[in-house]
């Protein structure tokens, strides 16, 4: 999206969503310029001054561009994305967990020459009384010439400033507050359907990435009948957030009563469900209950090996296990966790086999209790630079005749290259401590999948006293599944020191990637009793320089 657009109604393009679209692999660019990184983590200490740069680009060849910087205030709308507090808005900011007051930049307007960057200091110094998460944005945009016709789209990108306080961990205070569901009605760009929510609270003063899921089940003849489960993308939330995550069913449903689970994680670890009976008043032209189809494969995942130019094929046997005869469209996607991340040049879309796998048949008709077998035909190309691996889903997507959805089965594709040897590899990206109750503490610890392979990961939390001697162990819960190359994954568990004596130790995160490989990421943490309570501190430590994928897409949402 370079150069300007002239002559069209729109003055101004909504910050955060446009950072979300163009923010796809460590920077983003528009309009000729292109900043990075598109969000910056600090974890200083009280009183102590980090400091990062930001990377103006201009990536036109035509001229020079000048480009201006602004501080703003910080918030979250509703449904977990960024919201800028512009200048004269109504929003009560007293509340805030701001650092603005604190960031300083080395220059609020650059000169970028052609194909030239321009680097910008960004230096932050919370005071001594700081302690928890802060925040607050910087927003990049062209400056435009006042000699111009027309109206002119003015392209801004906006960084999320991220400032968590080392030292005395704040208490995680993050609760799944209430689940619902609501029918809509049909309008100029959505069809009707139903949309599942999950509200989520955090009433203290720590940031965490939330995941979850809402089960529906519909109350038929005496009996509970599942109907299907709403996926809660990722989001972060910050300190006071309420947030209303919504999901879409993709279908209409009719009135009746109904029951919604919510399984919320925060940091990969799941905290209490939530069970919710509702009346639901649905689509009144709507009588049949669309459900999800049942569709049971084999095998559940697929590995196929051969080298560049080969083709190979492989198939899946898909069994409609359901009562109801349905259509399915069969496709190939790029695994989420691809998209939208890099490692230096490597780019998470370089991994996907979707481009030249396909899947045939791609439309059929399954039957009730009906089988068919699939077949996938994968055609590795051959470039210049080959990997290890390659990622694909097959989805196959169920409809019932009158077009309501039954539902979408995925599966993994793994295509590995024999000309290169598989290397598995993982990096600590991240590793906090909160709060919780009593001498309980919550560790929650961030890992890079930096190989260039799949693995399921194995992650434990190890305290061990001076001597190197380990005083308690616990395995940390995160997402299940295989992890793929330039992943990112959090894990986290609760460790209880009530019984551990007054003292300094150090505090551990393991992942175990295979193969003998593996990462660690350690905190000097020190143990004492104030008030008659185990009290836990992160000992001051140099701060570490993370190398880990970075991923851009909606970082600020997820």
């Amino acid at each position: 999206m370079n150069g300007h657009i002239t002559r069209i109604r729109v003055r101004w393009l909504p910050l955060a969503g446009l950072a979300l679209v163009l923010g796809a692999s460590g920077n983003a660019h528009a309009q000729g310029f292109m900043v990075k990184p598109m969000k910056m983590e600090f974890a200083p200490r009280p009183g102590q001054t980090v400091e990062s740069v930001l990377e103006l680009r201009n990536t036109g060849a035509d001229e020079a561009r000048i480009l201006d910087l602004k501080l703003v205030e910080l918030t979250q709308n509703s449904d977990g994305g960024w919201q800028i507090i512009e200048p004269g808005s109504k929003v009560d900011t007293s509340k805030l967990p701001s650092c603005l007051k604190w960031i300083k930049l080395s220059a609020d307007s650059v000169k970028v020459e052609p194909m030239k960057m321009a680097p910008v200091r960004v230096s932050l110094k919370p005071p001594g009384s700081a302690r928890g998460f802060y925040l607050a944005g910087l927003i990049a945009q062209i400056r435009t010439k006042p000699a111009e016709k027309g109206i002119t789209i003015v392209v801004r990108f906006m960084i999320p400033i991220l400032l968590e306080i080392e030292g005395r961990p704040e208490r995680q205070r993050i609760e799944l507050a209430d689940v619902d569901m609501a029918f809509r009605k049909a309008g100029a760009n959505l069809p009707a359907g139903t949309v599942v929510s999950m509200g989520v609270n955090n009433e203290g003063r720590t940031y965490s990435r939330l995941k979850g899921k809402v089960k529906v089940m519909f109350f038929t003849n005496g009996r509970w009948r599942p109907v299907s489960t709403a996926e809660i993308p990722q989001k972060g939330i910050i300190p006071g957030a309420k947030l209303k995550l919504p999901s879409d069913l993709q279908r209409r449903l009719p009135s009746g009563k109904y029951k919604l689970t919510g399984t919320l994680y925060v940091d990969g670890r799941r905290v209490k469900p939530l069970e919710k009976e509702i009346d639901f008043e649905g689509d009144p032209t709507v009588t049949k209950l669309a459900v999800d189809t049942a569709l049971m494969l084999d095998p559940p995942e697929l590995s196929i090996a051969g080298v560049p130019g080969s083709t190979r094929t492989s198939v899946i046997k898909v069994e409609n296990a359901s009562e109801d005869s349905v259509e399915i469209s069969a496709s190939s996607a790029t695994p989420p966790s691809l998209r939208g991340v890099a490692f230096g040049e490597l780019k998470g879309d370089d991994l996907s086999c979707a481009g030249w796998i396909q899947v045939s048949p791609a439309k059929f008709t399954l039957r009730a209790g009906g089988r068919q077998n699939i077949r996938l035909i994968a055609k590795m190309p051959k470039a210049k630079e080959m990997h290890a691996n390659y990622y694909g889903l097959v989805c196959l997507r169920a409809a019932y005749p009158d077009g309501q959805s039954a539902g979408e089965t995925r599966t993994l594709a793994c295509v590995a290259n024999k000309s290169v040897e598989a290397k598995p590899a993982a990096q600590a990206a991240k590793m906090s401590l909160a709060a919780a109750e009593g001498a309980k503490y919550v560790l929650q610890a961030r890992f890079a999948n930096t190989g260039n392979v799949h693995f399921r990961p194995k992650c434990r939390a190890v305290l061990a006293s001076g001597m190197g001697q380990t005083v308690t162990e616990i395995e940390l819960a995160g997402e299940e599944g295989l992890m793929l190359p330039l992943e990112m994954r959090d894990f986290s568990g609760v460790l209880d020191f009530e019984k551990v004596p007054a003292g300094t130790y150090a505090l551990k995160a393991v992942l175990d990637c295979g193969g003998g490989q593996g990462a660690a990421e350690q905190m000097p943490i020190r143990v004492a009793v104030e008030e008659g309570q185990k009290v836990v501190t992160v000992v001051e430590q140099q701060a570490a320089t993370s190398t880990a994928p970075a991923s851009q897409a909606g970082e600020g949402n997820k």
